[in-house]
């Protein structure tokens, strides 16, 4: 009992403070900025199909609205102060009521994560964590290791 008892405890800590990131509790309350369907032909089809939203905390809004213009005309936008968070929610449905997967990224500035951000992905409903490596399975797209490159624009988003 008492060992049970233990190891529930350091599978907490280690969520808690193991540096993975906490589901998003708060999504759908965040600022939305983008939705579209994700077609064949998209590199994200095999992952994420169909329709999709994209929300920002607070954080990442401001800067978001402030440098879009400059990212869609060609430039780099200036790095993501930390704090910010993206949250991409993936549907089952073209309504956008049920989730089929959310994937997360949020600015650490810590240069042990990769670019600077820290990566998650939850399966819905269960919220079954699914980002085993965040550089193979997030960063190489987002992050390529570019200077001056901060890793939420994707090439294909202009």
């Amino acid at each position: 009992m008492r060992g049970t008892l233990i190891g529930s405890v350091v599978a907490i800590l280690s969520l808690s403070f193991g540096g993975e990131l906490s589901f998003p509790e708060n999504w759908q309350t965040m600022k939305e900025v983008e939705k579209g369907v994700i077609l064949r032909g998209n590199p994200l089809y095999g992952i994420v199909p169909g329709f999709h939203k994209t929300y920002m905390n607070e954080t990442a809004y401001r800067h978001f609205r402030e440098h879009f213009a400059a990212f869609k005309k060609g430039s780099a936008p200036p790095q993501f102060p930390e704090g910010a968070e993206i949250v991409f929610v993936n549907f089952k449905d073209k309504e956008g009521k049920t989730p089929r997967v959310i994937l997360v990224m949020k600015k650490t500035g810590d240069p042990k994560d990769e670019g600077g951000w820290k990566w998650e992905g939850f399966l819905m409903p269960a919220k079954k964590r699914i980002v085993k490596n965040p550089a193979k399975d997030c960063a190489n797209c987002h992050y390529r290791g570019q200077k001056d490159w901060d890793g939420i624009f994707l090439p294909h988003a202009k």
